[in-house]
């Protein structure tokens, strides 16, 4: 027993910090995205791009890694996405022209998110329910203080030596994941058996898992706050810097506060599950982030320039969303045993589907006020809650 304990803790850290580096990868140049375009002389649109890439890199990769690990393993599976992110991180670092740039970031997301699938089915495999949750709190929690760390470092290494800086941390933060995975990535036999399938297999598991109520119940409500993150991370960067005026490095300090909220709210999970159970504090979860939408719309009509007054709204919508993560994922995988992985992978696809929409709906309905954005984050939440009533199962 001690020695699983070992293990189990060295596996853990490896799987938090394969993660983590992979979110670093997400938003650590977000205050750079300005300064991209002015270098490359395109568009804002363009480089927003480079998100979406990123997120269809993740969606495809979500996709397909729970499948393939179960055909060829979870470890050289785990390894491998590992290595081609930090191939493409490398490609970001060197990108000529902004359509490079936005390949690579796709391939990148592609390498990177394999973490997220794989990770998460091997705490569930290794864990029982109950560490498992507790796990995934803590888990939670790291990865709203590490990555709200980002955007500020980014902003500073952007305003000391440009924006390539960013993607030289992003690829050394990714080789030393890469590094720790090779190492220190091993399960238990039980945990990392091969279970080859057929293509249409593995569309028949994804149709099942699909078709399974409790799955869709709980899985769809962190995906859509997903897709506000995202939002107010694509459009932001530019109101806080062209339209409010304030610098890259700043700019990063409040996207921090608005990250490390979300730790605030995976750390109440924690305590509310255990008080009223999961379903409460996914509801009061999806309530939290409508308030801090219609905040949004008062700073609008109030103090549409005060940045603080916005980072408090979008940092109470966070806490929300922070909320919803521990519940959300520990009710969505415990329906599974020997497909776990897949049926992490299809809910790592809605998370990445969720984000990318997200980043589409910046692109296409940004006019540089911050009502497009107030809409979106107030109709996600009501959207969740009509979802977690109408799948509701009878006892």
């Amino acid at each position: 027993m001690e020695e699983k304990r070992r293990f189990s803790l060295k596996l853990s850290w490896v799987i938090i910090y394969a993660i983590i580096a992979y979110f670093i990868a997400t938003d650590i140049y977000t205050p750079s995205m300005p300064s991209i375009a002015h270098y490359f002389g395109t568009t804002e649109d363009l480089i927003q791009m480079s998100m979406v890439f990123f997120m269809l890199g993740s969606f495809a990769s979500t996709l397909c890694s729970g499948a393939l690990a179960e055909n060829f393993g979870r470890r050289r599976i785990f390894v491998g996405g590992q290595i081609l992110a930090v191939v493409a991180s490398l490609a970001c670092m060197l990108a000529q022209d902004p359509y490079t740039l936005i390949a690579a970031r796709f391939i990148q997301g592609l390498g990177g998110a394999v973490a997220t699938v794989i990770g998460f089915s091997a705490v569930q495999d290794v864990y029982s329910p109950k560490e498992s949750t507790k796990i995934f709190t803590i888990m939670g929690g790291a990865f709203a203080v590490i990555p709200a760390l980002a955007p500020t470092l980014g902003g500073h290494l952007d305003q000391l030596w440009g924006w390539r800086s960013n993607f030289i941390a992003i690829f050394s933060f990714l080789s030393l994941s890469c590094i720790l995975s090779y190492f220190f990535f091993h399960l238990p036999a039980k945990s990392d058996q091969k279970i080859p399938s057929t293509v249409s297999e593995v569309l028949r598991k994804y149709a099942s898992i699909l078709k399974n109520k409790k799955f869709l119940r709980y899985g769809v409500m962190n995906s859509i706050l997903i897709s506000g993150e995202w939002c107010y991370l694509t459009i932001l960067p530019f109101y806080f810097i062209q339209v409010i005026g304030v610098s890259a490095p700043v700019y990063g300090y409040y996207l921090g506060v608005m990250l490390l909220c979300y730790g605030i709210g995976t750390y109440a999970s924690g305590k509310l599950i255990d008080l009223i159970g999961h379903d409460k504090t996914l509801n009061l979860s999806l309530m939290i982030s409508i308030m801090g939408g219609i905040g949004l719309v008062l700073t609008h009509l109030f103090l549409p320039k005060s940045p603080g007054a916005i980072s408090i709204c979008i940092g109470i919508y966070s806490i929300g969303q922070g909320q919803s993560f521990t519940p959300s994922i520990t009710k969505t995988l415990e329906s599974f045993d020997r497909i776990r992985a897949s049926a992490s992978s299809v809910r790592s696809s809605m998370n990445a589907l969720f984000a990318m929409l997200g980043t589409l709906a910046a692109s296409f309905f940004n006019d540089f006020t911050l009502v497009p954005l107030a809409l979106y984050i107030i109709l996600l939440p009501l959207v969740g809650l009509l979802i977690f009533r109408l799948l509701r199962q009878k006892p």
